[in-house]
């Protein structure tokens, strides 16, 4: 399969891979072997990650292209985006939330996040794969 015409499977594994290489440990995941992501307000993320020596939670939500318009889309990057952590070294920190897409439309996020009026907060990530 071209990178090109990743699946929202195979981008929920590169973003496991991406935090683990970075040092996160994977606490839930939309992927076997791992256990399901919580609801945070009104959706479950794909992926939840903590990084134990700042103890700050991170947060990864995988989009195929055609996604990027949806609803639910601006809901939970809304929702993800203003999650603070409720305790330790990270206590009200705003958790990093990572956004994984097929890098063909990697180009679009901007304008996206400027539609959702989320383009200014710091917290977002955006990784193209």
């Amino acid at each position: 399969m071209p990178k090109s015409r990743q699946d929202h499977t195979s981008l929920v594994k590169s973003l496991i891979d991406h935090f683990t290489s970075n040092g996160l440990e994977i606490q839930y995941a939309n992927y076997d072997g791992y256990e399901k992501p919580f609801v945070i307000n009104r959706h479950a993320p794909d992926i939840i990650a903590f990084d134990r020596q700042n103890q700050l939670g991170y947060i990864g939500e995988v989009k195929t292209c055609s996604e990027l318009v949806e609803q639910t889309t601006r809901e939970q990057f809304e929702d993800f985006s203003n999650k603070l952590m409720k305790s330790g070294k990270s206590e009200r920190v705003k958790l990093p939330l990572f956004i994984a897409v097929p890098h063909e439309c990697e180009s679009k996020i901007p304008q996206t996040l400027r539609d959702y009026k989320l383009d200014s907060r710091k917290n977002i990530h955006v990784i193209g794969f």
